[in-house]
């Protein structure tokens, strides 16, 4: 079914990372989400009011919560979708970052004003009408609210769509809350236990609850996260594919909203190679990053000496050495540089972001087990820090 929507209603579907194409999903998610959110929520508070169940009006008043946020997400989608001007040089795709935010503080306020009635009629009870339609209604509400989470959750993940997923996660909040409304009806029509406020109660919580998921994911890459393994893997497969590339490091991957991502990487070549044939192998990979991925790349040639016997010994020791050390990832650039009384020995270590605070722990051991091999190595380290 999802498929066949998406199919229908998104143009040129399967090319889901280019962003227009992102944008149609987005769009098709926030319209469904506003159409199901409005119509239930006017049904619920009216319906909640005639019954007198603050439980029935705190679901209807999460549902307005939920179309606001619908709207939010489409707006931003467009803003999303405006090219780099001279103010805003790499897009406007944090737009959607915002939305998650803005919609985070509307589910905020909504929950705890919705919060405070409900603890006010659990101080004041006052009797609710029980309604086998109601009922009927409710469980209509859940498998339709139900549904549309499974759709929406399902596209987010398909797209990669932080605020997408937000989105149909807090809908599937709503079918919890409202399966525990429902509970609550049924108690009160067969036990005679009014818990109309302690259900307003729980209701509100989910609210408040689902505000704090949002906020939370999207605070994340607003303060960076690390890519995914499967797009630093893809990316530097594509590198690897060049014959002349001997071996790629120093990725660095930023994002700056869906659809928008930059990325630097060095590839180191053979010292001999014609620099113009390696100039043009370099400008060929960041094409087909920007092809492939959609990611604008800029890579940086790191020319080795192959056949250099030291190197060769060096890089030996250091494969022996690295693995027994905590915190460090790789190394890479080892270069040797004749001085007038000795060797230079220079090469850089890849540390893991908890092992910065340890570099001249690490540099004393790694200059001991390299100066083992000769006495007339001067070792110069320099430390990168792993972002991938």
């Amino acid at each position: 079914m999802k498929e066949f929507l998406w199919k229908k209603f998104v143009k040129d579907y399967e090319n889901y990372k280019d962003p227009e194409v992102r944008a149609g999903y987005t769009k098709l998610t926030g319209t469904l989400g506003v159409i199901v959110n409005s119509v239930l929520c006017v049904a619920k508070i009216i319906l909640g009011f005639m019954i007198n169940s603050i439980a029935v009006v705190a679901d209807g008043f999460h549902d307005l919560a939920d179309s606001l946020a619908a709207c939010i997400t489409l707006i931003a989608a467009r803003i999303s979708r405006k090219p780099a001007d001279e103010k805003h040089p790499y897009g406007h795709a944090r737009a959607e970052y915002l939305a998650s935010l803005l919609v985070a503080a509307i589910i905020f306020v909504v929950g705890y004003q919705l919060l405070r009635s409900s603890i006010d009629k659990c101080i004041h009870p006052e009797e609710t009408q029980f309604s086998w339609i109601m009922v009927g209604f409710m469980v209509f509400a859940i498998l339709l609210k139900g549904s549309q989470a499974l759709f929406t959750i399902a596209t987010g993940k398909h797209i990669k769509s932080l605020p997408v997923i937000a989105a149909g996660t807090d809908n599937r909040n709503d079918v919890i809350t409202s399966i525990v409304i429902v509970i609550g009806m049924l108690v009160h029509h067969f036990a005679g236990l009014n818990l109309d406020g302690y259900m307003g109660c729980l209701v509100s919580a989910f609210i408040l609850y689902s505000g704090f998921n949002i906020l939370r994911e999207t605070i994340q890459p607003l303060l960076g996260e690390p890519p995914e393994k499967e797009t630093v893997d893809e990316m530097r497969a594509i590198i690897m594919e060049q014959p002349e590339i001997l071996n790629t490091h120093d990725i660095i991957i930023y994002n700056y909203g869906p659809g928008r991502t930059f990325a630097s990487f060095h590839a180191e070549v053979d010292s001999k190679s014609d620099m113009l044939t390696v100039h043009s192998v370099i400008d060929q990979i960041e094409r087909d990053l920007k092809d492939r991925m959609n990611i604008e790349a800029v890579g940086h040639m790191d020319p080795v000496v192959i056949d250099d016997p030291i190197r060769i010994q060096i890089e030996d020791v250091l494969n022996r050495a690295i693995p027994d050390m905590d915190g460090v990832e790789s190394f890479h650039d080892v270069r040797i540089v004749p001085g007038k009384e000795h060797l230079n020995v220079i090469f850089d270590v890849v540390l893991r972001p908890e092992a910065l605070a340890k570099k001249d722990e690490i540099a004393e051991k790694l200059t001991e087990v390299i100066r083992a091999e000769g006495d007339n190595y001067h070792v110069i380290i320099n430390f990168d820090q792993a972002f991938v």
